[in-house]
């Protein structure tokens, strides 16, 4: 009986352990830098559908020019979230359900978040916006 509210326990604490800290643990926590930073939690913001209000989900990676400005990043992160809020706030859903309105969406992204970060930095510290998840609902 011991053995069953045991594992029950580690279950539940598998369960409710961020990903990136079992992933670190798992990698030695001390490999390479990723050119890649995570923007999360997903963004959510409302658009314009016909009239209504809809809200796109979207998750969001930049990639870095040199992984060693991922603390640069992180630092300027509430600033970066913020000029994609705007960007992506009030967008026409019919603008940006295809393919050539994303791909237009992730380069007015890139384009904003590069004189963003050039104006802070003095450098451009990214150099793509990719899109992983993006639902209308």
């Amino acid at each position: 009986m011991k053995t069953i509210s045991m594992l029950k326990v580690l279950l539940l604490l598998l369960l409710f352990t961020p990903v990136n800290i079992v992933l670190a643990s798992a990698s030695g926590g001390g490999g390479s830098a990723s050119k890649y930073f995570s923007l999360s939690p997903p963004m959510v913001v409302n658009v314009s559908d016909n009239g209504k209000v809809r809200h796109l989900q979207i998750d969001i990676q930049l990639r870095l020019d040199d992984p060693a400005d991922s603390a640069t990043v992180q630092e300027h992160k509430p600033a970066i979230q913020h000029e994609l809020v705007m960007l992506l706030s009030g967008r026409e859903a019919k603008d940006i359900r295809s393919v050539k309105g994303k791909e237009k969406l992730r380069a007015d992204a890139t384009k904003a978040l590069k004189k963003l970060l050039t104006e802070d930095l003095g450098k451009p510290t990214i150099n793509a916006v990719y899109f992983t998840t993006f639902v209308i609902q």
